[in-house]
């Protein structure tokens, strides 16, 4: 019997998506808008009764319209694959008991899946440091400022053209925010889906990592020296790294410290040997004193229609089939 499956999300991803589904013999029953009506919407599940449930939308608010979907799904004993990340980085502790039947890889890593990686590594059963470039959009954009020498508005155009960048950016202060936002939210996802035990995270609790029209000045004629990074450590020291400007810090929970923010490349070699290219996204894992238990790094690409939707088939294959 042919597999049945519905779309949540009307933009490229889901278009993308579809085209993808179709191709592979699996019928898209229905593809329906984030402003769908929510009763109707379970009626159509109940009508329809596809076997999963792709939801692409775009985080526009804290997460709540994808929460309702996951949650209305779930409830009917539908799969959900999402890519959307406000969902798991704000409410967690709601999704929690059906944390089996989402799929969230695509949430963070694009196509690398390195949430799954990170978590096959049982990390938290060890002494570790995790370092992660999680947005690949911002890892673009100085990757193109140091390697091609392009300047931080023309590297920003073209993340812009290529379709990297976070929806509503129209300049290269609101792409860089924006992205920022981005990288807050994908942090929580992180360790609320792989590290926590019992505290979870929220965006809230790191604040905006925003950049200000003299910051990014700043930033254009140092920026091919800095890549975005997010590290979580639960060894008893934590060393301090340089960063440029404002970073973000949670120290404390559940025994983890988490730090993000421009990392300088010059001055941490250590970063050179697993940083990422291009639109790349990657982890580096340190393990045991001083890396005694040794050193694993995953990459891949990290933004683009191709591979998030890469991840969202995979999520889908091991859910239903």
């Amino acid at each position: 019997m042919k597999t049945k499956v519905a779309i949540i999300g009307a933009g490229a991803i889901a278009k993308h998506l579809s085209a993808r589904l179709e191709s592979k013999g699996i019928s898209v029953r229905f593809s329906i808008n984030r402003s769908h009506a929510r009763p109707s919407f379970e009626i159509l599940l109940a009508k329809e009764k596809p076997q999963a449930i792709f939801l692409t939308i775009s985080t526009l608010d804290r997460g709540e319209a994808a929460r309702d979907y996951i949650i209305a799904c779930v409830k009917a004993g539908i799969p959900v694959i999402t890519c959307e990340k406000g969902a798991l980085a704000y409410h967690t502790e709601a999704l929690r008991p059906y944390l089996d039947q989402i799929g969230f890889s695509a949430t963070v890593g694009g196509g690398t899946r390195m949430l799954k990686y990170v978590k096959g590594r049982h990390v938290t059963e060890k002494q570790v440091e995790i370092h992660a470039v999680i947005n690949g959009s911002l890892n673009f954009i100085f990757s193109e400022m140091r390697d091609s020498g392009r300047s931080l508005g023309e590297a920003c155009e073209e993340a812009g053209k290529l379709g990297y960048a976070e929806p509503g950016a129209n300049d290269p202060l609101s792409l860089i925010n924006g992205e920022l936002k981005d990288v807050i939210m994908k942090t929580c996802v992180f360790f609320n889906t792989v590290l926590a035990k019992e505290k979870l995270v929220t965006p809230d609790q790191f604040g905006l990592l925003k950049q200000t029209a003299d910051d990014l000045e700043r930033l254009s004629e140092e920026g091919g020296d800095y890549r975005m990074v997010v590290s979580f450590s639960n060894r008893p020291t934590t060393k301090e790294h340089p960063f440029f400007g404002k970073k973000f810090a949670l120290y404390h929970v559940n025994g983890w410290h988490i730090t993000g923010g421009f990392r300088r490349i010059t001055q941490a070699s250590q970063l050179t040997s697993w940083l990422p290219g291009g639109i790349g996204n990657a982890v580096h894992i340190i393990e045991g004193d001083l890396g005694s238990g040794g050193k694993y790094t995953l990459s891949g690409p990290g933004a683009g229609h191709e591979p998030t939707t890469s991840a969202m088939l995979a999520d889908f294959y091991e859910l239903c089939q």
